[in-house]
Formats: structure tokens, sequence, C-alpha cells
């Protein structure tokens, strides 16, 4: 049997180009063949994909399908033959993107109709959480699956920049986020929440983003206005931008917090690198954010931004929590590395 997978752009540091790739070299180191087929590749990702518009149909081939954004794949999939599969990542709502780009509610809605055409072109529907498999089933699709993201946890046991580190690495406590800087991620609750906390709790405080900055200029813009607004410096909030991963990781080793106010997530991977690199969370509850973290933090479901910044306060100041969050953290890894493993998600495939 011949696995192919199908995305739009084929990424190098992305979650579901990791993921893509985790399944990928599972499949050659068994001997089973493998293709990753995509419309765009990375430089440094060409010599593991093939661009679709070279690609050449092998009509036995089991043909997978990582859904998130709309493209040309759509109508690949409703039209090519054989066994095929479905592996939903979610797409944000268009409502988020309402006040700063038409262009991103057009092109989110525009995904949106795209899954809904496709509800009957697949013999397995895989999600990667139960929230996202609720919104397929809600559209008709058949024979829905769950099964997480697969990423290697062993890289994040990996070297650290310490240069990068060693920036930050003060006196102050430190609250990050990753992701990148888009509304429906609500950045703009993170500094509301760090203005709380320093001006009422301790002065001594840090909010560190770490995410890519350009893909909504007008967001970002007007979440440092806010910024501005409240006092907050750049010594107070630092906006990495995109980092190479050794960065990041750095960012995580700074970090006495993760604290996500998101209000959208299909899965929300940094919970998951929180939990491995024993970082502990504090998280509004929303989509698929207690699915994913478990028992691995701490879940809330009002955004009051004064009893989130004194959750925050215990979480770091209390070292009795502090280190009974860790141990809960140790117990969601080891539940998340024995659902992601590359066998099961193959097992689903030789049912077909």
């Amino acid at each position: 049997m011949t696995e192919e997978q199908f995305l739009p752009a084929f990424h190098y540091g992305d979650a579901i180009g990791n993921s893509t790739l985790r399944l990928h070299e599972y499949l050659l180191e068994r001997g089973i063949e493998s293709r990753i087929v995509a419309m765009t590749i990375d430089e440094n990702m060409r010599d593991r994909a093939v661009f679709f518009e070279d690609y050449k149909p092998d009509p036995d081939s089991v043909k997978i399908l990582h859904f998130a954004i709309p493209s040309r794949l759509t109508d690949f999939f409703i039209d090519v033959p054989g066994k095929k599969v479905m592996v939903y990542h979610n797409i944000t709502p268009p409502h988020f993107f309402t006040d700063f780009s038409d262009d991103l509610v057009r092109f989110t809605q525009e995904g949106r109709n795209h899954l809904a055409r496709l509800y009957d072109a697949f013999d397995l529907s895989i999600a990667d959480s139960t929230y996202n498999a609720g919104e397929l089933e809600e559209l008709g699709y058949r024979n829905v699956r769950v099964f997480p993201i697969m990423i290697r946890l062993d890289d994040y046991a990996g070297k650290h920049s310490a240069p990068y580190y060693n920036l930050y690495d003060d006196e102050r406590s430190n609250i990050i986020f990753v992701g990148r800087i888009s509304p429906n991620k609500k950045i703009e609750d993170l500094v509301k929440t760090v203005f709380f906390y320093k001006k009422y709790i301790n002065p001594s405080i840090r909010l560190i983003v770490a995410g890519k900055t350009d893909t909504l200029p007008k967001y970002f813009f007007a979440v440092r206005d806010l910024a501005s607004r409240f006092l907050l410096t750049s010594d107070d909030i630092v906006f990495t931008g995109h980092i190479p991963f050794e960065e990041l990781l750095s960012v995580y080793r700074l970090g006495d917090v993760f604290l996500s106010m998101s209000e959208h997530e299909g899965f929300c991977l940094p919970l998951i690198e929180s939990c491995f690199l024993k970082v502990p969370v504090a998280a509004y509850n929303a989509g698929a954010v207690k699915e994913t973290l478990g028992d691995g933090g701490i879940v809330f479901n009002d955004k009051r931004y004064e009893d989130v910044a004194a959750l925050l306060e215990r979480m770091i100041a209390d070292t009795e929590l502090n280190s009974r969050i860790k141990t809960f953290q140790e117990a969601r890894i080891e539940d998340y590395k024995k659902a992601s493993r590359p066998e099961s998600f193959y097992r689903l495939l030789e049912e077909l």
C-alpha cells in the first residue's frame, strides 16, 4: 500500500508540516512507500516532497488530505478515485477577522465552503480533537475518528539558544504565549492581564509573545497601541516575531507560566509543548483547549483580568501548586505520547 499525503503548503517548523513529516518518516522506516505532495514547499523541505503541479496520480494509493485552508486540492479530492482520507486541522471562523481584514474574512469563509463541499469525498475522516470532529459530524462527514497532531517531543529536549535566553534572564518573572499574532488568539487580553498584574500585584513582570507578527499587521499594530495606552513598554512586553527553534526553546525555558486567552483553538499544540517543558499553564476554556491540556494546567471560564492576574501570581509564587501542576504535566505527556503514536494512525489506514 502506498500512502500519499497532500497539503497546500509544506512549511518547515509548521505543526501540520511536522505532523505530516512524522507519519512520512514512520512509513519509510517500515518499508512502506510514502509521498508528500504540496502546492508550495519550503526550500529546505524540497527533497522530501513533490510539487502538486508535477504529481502524477497513483490510482492504487491511499490519499490523505490535510485540510486547514481552501485550495485546488478540494476539487482534486472530489474527483480523484480510490481510497481517500481527510485529516482536519480546523479553520478559524471568519468573524474573528471582521474588523481587521476583508480578505481574511473571505478566505476563511471560502475555507468553510470547501470543507462543506468535501463532506462525502472520504472513506475516513480524522480530526485532531473531538472539537474538530464535532464540526465534521455536523457537516455530515462519515467514519469520523480522533487522532492528535503528531510531533517529535524529543526535539524539545534539545539545546536552547543561550544568548537569547540571557537577554531576558533577569529579576522579572515571565508570562509567555506561543502562537501567531491573530485576533482569535486575543493577544489584547494578554496585554490587559499584564497591565493588572504589573499595576496591582507585582511590577516585576514581563510578557513574551513568540509568534509571527506579519500575518495581520493591522491587528498587531492595534495590540501594540493598546499596550502603549496602558503605558506598557518594550521592557514589559516582548514580541519576538518568528524565531528559530532554538530561540523558541529559550522562550519556553524562560517562562514561569504560559497564559492563553485564545478564543478559538482546534488543538493548541503549545499547550503540549508547555507540558513537556514543565511550564505551568493557565488557559481560557475555548475550543479544544481543555481537551488538549487535560490535567496539565488550570483552565478558567471567565476573563476577569484581575482574577487571571491573581491566578498567575499564585501559580508563580506557590511552589507546592507549581510542583503539583508539573507532576500532572508529566502524566499528560505520557497520555499524549500513547495517543499520538504513528503506528496507531497507520492502523486506522489499514482498516480501509
